[in-house]
């Protein structure tokens, strides 16, 4: 057999996973504290016969880099300048995001859209109404006084967190809490929009799927060669 027909595979499996990470990045496009993420591969040469590069998927990395900040005008939307990330309970363990809608619950506790608990020093955090003002340090208060400091949580390799839907949990002691560099900061009414770029997204996702295409094209040309030299020897 061709061994054409291998190059031509490893390229269109490889352009396949690029297409799943860039569609899962524009799904995400509008979700706030989304953070892209993309495929690295790498061109492998054969080591017999006639040289041919195979194209080989190494692993899908997290770009952990600010997006921007987009003001939203509620008082319970928060988003991180700079590092770390806010810390969610979950009903599978603590959990960490970048996104930074909350709103209060029925018994007052600070939560997700989907309804899992804000965490500050002493657990859940509590608010007395949904009328508050969060300092830049994450310190929650009313005119009564405070009511809880968010815990804003630092990772010397975030990068290496395992992503759960919106959440990152973290996979084992190689990932290490860190301090803070001092220049985080939550802001208060606003929401960090997804570092996703459409337009270079969407410009990449045509090429992978026009290469894609040429690869699939390939592999059917070499199979259509393959299968008449098998007639041809047939018919000898």
């Amino acid at each position: 057999m061709d061994r054409s027909i291998f190059v031509a595979l490893s390229g269109a499996v490889t352009q396949e996973k690029r297409l799943d990470v860039l569609s899962e990045n524009l799904a995400n496009i509008n979700t706030p504290g989304f953070k892209k993420r993309q495929l690295l591969f790498e061109a492998t040469i054969a080591k017999t016969g006639v040289p041919r590069y195979f194209s080989e998927a190494k692993e899908v990395v997290t770009d952990m880099s600010q997006g921007f900040m987009k003001r939203s005008g509620r008082d319970l939307d928060m988003a991180i300048q700079g590092q770390g990330f806010f810390e969610i309970d979950t009903p599978d363990g603590v959990r960490y995001t970048r996104n930074g809608t909350f709103m209060v619950d029925k018994s007052g506790s600070l939560v997700t859209s989907e309804g899992y608990g804000v965490l500050g020093a002493s657990g859940v955090l509590k608010l007395k109404g949904s009328t508050v003002m969060v300092s830049s340090d994450g310190t929650i208060s009313n005119r009564d006084g405070t009511m809880g400091k968010l815990n804003i949580i630092n990772f010397e390799n975030p990068e290496m967190l395992v992503r759960e839907g919106n959440y990152y949990s973290v996979p084992g002691a190689w990932v290490t809490e860190t301090p803070l560099d001092g220049l985080t900061e939550v802001v208060q009414g606003h929401l960090e929009i997804s570092n996703v770029n459409a337009v270079r997204a969407m410009t990449t996702m045509i090429e992978c799927m026009r290469s894609y295409e040429s690869q699939s094209k390939m592999i059917q040309a070499i199979d259509d060669m393959t299968r008449k030299a098998i007639e041809e020897v047939g018919k000898g």
